[in-house]
């Protein structure tokens, strides 16, 4: 029964871009009204995809200045760059090495929210937001606030602080799986890239363009965009 039902999905992906093999690595490009998207399928994990994520969109901005939208899923991320980004021409073998993978790493981290969120936790667990008293506490944009300040005055100020650098740390280790992301890097650096352009999104990328999509407002509801997206990609 599953079989029947994942085989026209299958299908479609065939039709549309292909369906990688084990030793290949399949990366897709399109344009849409919201700008130009890269999706890359490691099949490796959220955590370690997420990385990929931030890794690869800070070593393309260090080619071609861009604001990027990351998003990521168990089968791989998305890139949402601006419109004519070129993604496919700025691409190399670069982007699998290890060479400066943590500083690389660090530095896409100080233009991510990923520390500044672990940061939360680890502040609340020191102490350093007071978190109201006994019937009247504070609300979670009120912590939030509170916790952002805070992370601003040591990054600006005290950028050795010690609570900063166990949640850049936390963020590494954990949420990043820097050891697995540098073993997968090694295992991407020995398959075949094979690049598709696509005229929208697949049905492999579906998932991550809802993925991001589910995160905005709009006067479209979700489920409509969605239908409507498969109607298209159903019909060629």
């Amino acid at each position: 029964a599953e079989i029947l039902t994942i085989a026209p999905i299958l299908a479609a992906q065939q039709r549309l871009s292909t369906l990688p093999t084990a030793d290949e690595l399949l990366v897709e490009s399109c344009q849409t009204r919201e700008g130009q998207h890269l999706y890359v399928f490691p099949f490796e994990g959220r955590f370690v995809h997420e990385g990929l994520g931030f890794l690869w969109g800070y070593r393309f901005a260090k080619q071609k200045t861009a604001t990027f939208t990351i998003s990521v899923n168990d089968y791989g991320f998305e890139i949402l760059g601006p419109k004519d980004y070129p993604y496919k021409e700025l691409f190399s073998n670069d982007f699998f090495s290890l060479e400066h993978l943590e500083a690389d790493i660090r530095a896409s981290l100080n233009i991510s929210e990923l520390t500044q969120r672990k940061f939360r936790g680890v502040a609340q667990v020191a102490g350093l937001v007071f978190k109201g008293y006994p019937g009247s506490r504070k609300t979670s944009s009120q912590l939030q606030v509170s916790t952002s300040l805070l992370y601003e005055v040591f990054t600006k100020y005290e950028p050795d602080n010690l609570l900063l650098k166990q949640a850049e740390r936390e963020v590494l280790q954990d949420q990043l799986e820097t050891q697995r992301l540098t073993q997968t890097l090694g295992r991407l650096d020995q398959r075949a890239v094979v690049w598709q352009d696509t005229q929208r999104p697949s049905p492999l990328a579906f998932p991550l363009l809802v993925e991001r999509l589910n995160s905005r407002m709009s006067n479209e509801t979700l489920l409509e965009r969605i239908q409507r997206m498969k109607d298209q990609w159903e019909k060629r």
